[in-house]
């Protein structure tokens, strides 16, 4: 006796196994056809975005980008405002987002709008960035809190220890937060640390910095000299 199925008897057996669960195979291979164009679109839709994101953040830096000693004209800090905000608002919690609101804190600044700044460094904190993208917000917060005047907040913002590419800037921070508070010897030695961590290729940071030290080195000097 035969053990293999004659074609007809195959047939009969491949028309049960269809009855049975073609539906199923046919729906599933639907469903994977349907999930794999929309993700082909999402990713085309994503890429898109990154594009065009990409394109206005190179015109917000060129609309920035102002030569020394001249100043930002009304319409392109107007269209700089427009581009940024456009970026947050269609960017989400993405480095273009974050940059966007770094610029916008800066503008505020220029025109002394700390309040605005505050809540643009804010926004930044509160997306969720990187590290050093935190660190560098915290930072330049502490400075806007300092110059209003909120020395105590200011001084929250660099609980932490920074990592070593902004160890400089937080020490100098610092050091100005000490030196409203009339602790001019931690002062000092805050700027030292400042300077003893900056790369040496910032020249004018490094001017900057010695000025500070200098600054509370003459009284000390001068009480030196008057007890000799």
């Amino acid at each position: 006796m035969s053990v293999h199925l004659s074609e007809e008897e195959q047939l009969e057996v491949l028309k049960r196994w269809w009855k049975d669960y073609g539906t199923a195979v046919l729906t599933a291979i639907a469903a994977a056809v349907v999930i794999y164009f929309a993700w082909t679109a999402w990713q085309d839709k994503q890429r898109n975005k990154a594009e065009l994101a990409s394109v206005q953040y190179d015109s917000l830096v060129k609309l920035l980008n102002v030569e020394p000693g001249k100043t930002l004209a009304d319409t392109d800090r107007a269209s700089a405002e427009q581009i940024a905000n456009d970026l947050k608002e269609k960017n989400g919690k993405t480095l273009y987002a974050q940059s966007a609101a770094f610029f916008l804190a800066k503008l505020a600044v220029d025109t002394n709008n700390l309040d605005k700044a505050v809540s643009e460094f804010q926004w930044v904190l509160n997306s969720k960035p990187d590290v050093a993208t935190a660190q560098l917000a915290h930072v330049r917060l502490a400075r806007v809190l300092l110059a209003k005047g909120s020395v105590a907040e200011a001084q929250a913002q660099l609980s932490e220890e920074p990592t070593k590419a902004f160890a400089s800037e937080y020490a100098e921070v610092r050091g100005d937060i000490l030196k409203t508070q009339g602790n001019k010897d931690a002062a000092l030695n805050a700027y030292k640390k400042a300077v003893e961590t900056l790369d040496p290729q910032e020249q004018e940071r490094t001017m900057i910095l010695q000025m500070k030290i200098d600054e509370l080195k003459a009284p000390a000097a001068a009480a030196e000299e008057k007890a000799q």
